[in-house]
């Protein structure tokens, strides 16, 4: 019997893993912006201190964001033709938006949320906890959800409208890790227990803006021969 196979689109996420001098520029940034005001009230998370992560001398975030927009739309084409209709025209240029690290803390989360723009990314900077221990505490033991604490979770409704999760484990082996994804994407940050130490995490979002126009105090592609 002859038949054809017709695969559904799907766009899934990228990951990175961050160099030493990446991470050394990171941990720098975020010294800086501990000393500024926090920017809890504009994010999503019900989490003790989130800070702006500025926008000046950010070279060394660009050349690693920039390079996976493109990757992200040669890879799955997506979500450029769902929002303008075809392959990203030359009219249209990338711009980082903002950016920002997160602190959480035991018993804290980030309830299901999307984010603003077209692209966005999480880098996990430092994870004090490991996912199977989590998995063995009294809270989680003998759950039939004990595979969610303390994880990230992307959520995402199938061809057939099922809500599917896909879940990414939290420990030190994800440290200098960066998902990248589509903005729209859904997903959550589940607590975690038992244990003093923050979570840290770094995140922002990547917009577009239509040529021409004045250029706003945010990096738009093809300045800083990037």
């Amino acid at each position: 019997m002859k038949y054809n196979i017709h695969q559904f689109p799907s766009p899934g996420f990228l990951t990175y893993q961050l160099t030493e001098d990446q991470m050394d520029f990171l941990w720098k940034r975020i010294d800086v912006a501990k000393t500024k005001n926090q920017v809890n009230d504009q994010l999503a998370g019900n989490i003790s201190k989130s800070f702006d992560m500025g926008l000046d001398d950010i070279d060394p975030i660009l050349k690693i964001v920039v390079p996976l927009c493109h990757a992200y739309e040669e890879q799955f084409k997506k979500p450029y033709e769902d929002q303008v209709s075809g392959p990203i025209p030359s009219k249209l240029v990338l711009s980082l938006n903002d950016w920002w690290v997160n602190y959480q803390y035991q018993n804290e989360f980030n309830p299901m949320h999307s984010h603003s723009g077209i692209f966005s990314w999480v880098i996990w900077m430092k994870i004090p906890t490991e996912d199977e221990s989590q998995s063995l505490l009294p809270i989680a033991a003998n759950s039939n959800a004990k595979n969610k604490v303390s994880s990230f979770n992307f959520t995402y409704t199938n061809s057939l409208g099922e809500v599917v999760d896909y879940k990414i484990p939290m420990g030190k082996a994800k440290e200098g890790t960066m998902a990248f994804f589509p903005a729209t994407l859904k997903h959550c940050v589940y607590p975690f227990f038992n244990c003093d130490e923050p979570r840290i995490s770094v995140a922002g979002n990547i917009s577009r803006y239509l040529i021409p126009k004045e250029k706003p105090k945010k990096f738009v592609e093809g300045q800083n021969n990037l």
